[in-house]
């Protein structure tokens, strides 16, 4: 399941979640988590399920564009390659947050399934390439 907050969708449009400008990160969940996109509205209504020996990381070169032939924007960042990563569980979700740098005040945007068993387990440096077409569109 891939979806986004609803929180998150109106603070959006609000003008509050600046996409771009904003710090924007990905923290990977423990496999036992079940999203719940009615209730998980901020990073402290998911910290104690991520993943153990997993490490955040801030997206960058994150861009916004408008894909006219597919009628939506398209929300992407670089890829990345993250060292030191020791999940025993592996995972096979990713939330995309906003980091405020308060749990309390640091919106989850989005869930996104990474395919079961994909990275199960974790021991070393983890490669995320996005997908060409964007993390998420709209």
């Amino acid at each position: 399941m891939s979806a986004f907050n609803n929180t998150a969708k109106s603070e959006i449009m609000k003008g509050n979640i600046d996409l771009v400008n904003d710090t924007i990160k990905v923290a990977f969940m423990d496999p036992a988590y079940e999203p719940d996109i009615d209730a998980d509205d901020f990073y402290s209504d998911i910290s104690a399920e991520i993943a153990s020996g997993s490490t955040d990381y801030t997206l960058a070169s994150k861009t916004v564009t408008v894909d006219d032939t597919n009628n939506r924007a398209e929300f992407d960042a670089a890829d990345t390659t993250q060292a030191s990563q020791t999940i025993a569980g592996g995972t096979d979700l990713m939330i995309i947050y906003k980091d405020t740098g308060t749990p309390a005040t640091s919106n989850v945007i989005a869930y996104i399934d990474i395919a079961e068993g994909t990275l199960t387990p974790i021991d070393g440096t983890l490669a995320i390439s996005w997908n060409a077409e964007g993390i998420f569109a709209f």
